[in-house]
């Protein structure tokens, strides 16, 4: 697939956000971090990072709209809308942890105030500055990792599972959901809801399941685990994962 400009774009921002993330890694006496609310972080990379990020999609689409998890709402008429977290796993990257990522989706909100459904999102894009990987997707152009195409393969073993709530429970999932997740052996947790999702679209991991998620963290991967063929759904087995805020991929 040939990159449009929406992708280019989104790649060039976050590539130039992905330099400013990794200044700062491992700074510790630099991050100013604040507490937003219980355990959830803010740093100044993250500021600098989303700042960058809308000043350079602001620039080539001056039209659009923002959706960030720093910055809120910005031009809420617009009918289409970046959404950005411009650093998901800050609380791994405070600690020195590599395991953190740039998300940025487009979607097409029209006369809605809110995303409703996966099918609003146009274009996606996840990068982890540390590892190098890129990931995007445009609607009905399917999922690239690098140069390459992705294709999901539902056949293969699940072995390793990503859940985001200790507290969650199993009894009240679908049962197929219930049982898919019951089977796998091994349960992980990594820190950034958007590189997990991405990493199960290319079966790194078999599967993700969390609750509470904003749609932030939410929005580029599921259109990446969409367009590679994967399953993405809400924890009862619809599709209003932006609505209830739960999700599972595989």
């Amino acid at each position: 697939m040939v990159k449009s400009e929406i992708i280019k774009t989104m790649e060039a921002v976050a590539l130039k956000a992905s330099e400013i993330q990794l200044d700062y890694f491992l700074k510790f006496d630099k991050l100013k971090p604040e507490e937003k609310s219980y355990q959830d972080y803010v740093t100044i990379a993250d500021k600098e990072s989303e700042e960058m990020i809308i000043q350079g999609l602001q620039k080539a689409f001056p039209d659009y709209g923002f959706i960030g998890e720093e910055s809120g709402i910005i031009k809420p008429e617009a009918k289409k809308k970046f959404i950005i977290d411009p650093l998901d796993g800050t609380i791994n990257f405070m600690k020195g942890l590599p395991f953190f990522c740039i998300s940025i989706a487009l979607a097409d909100f029209n006369e809605r105030s809110e995303l409703e459904d996966i099918d609003q999102i146009e274009a996606a894009l996840i990068y982890a500055p540390f590892f190098k990987e890129l990931f995007y997707a445009e609607k009905g152009q399917g999922t690239f990792f690098g140069k390459q195409p992705v294709i999901y393969n539902p056949a293969i073993n699940k072995i390793v599972c990503s859940i985001g709530n200790k507290n969650l429970n199993h009894d009240l999932l679908k049962e197929d959901i219930r049982q898919t997740i019951q089977s796998i052996a091994h349960r992980r947790f990594f820190g950034a809801a958007a590189l997990e999702l991405a990493y199960v679209a290319i079966q790194r991991i078999d599967s993700f399941m969390h609750c509470s998620l904003n749609v932030w963290d939410m929005a580029a991967a599921a259109l990446i685990l969409k367009e590679a063929g994967a399953r993405v759904e809400d924890l009862d087995g619809g599709t209003e994962i932006f609505k209830t805020r739960n999700i599972i991929a595989y």
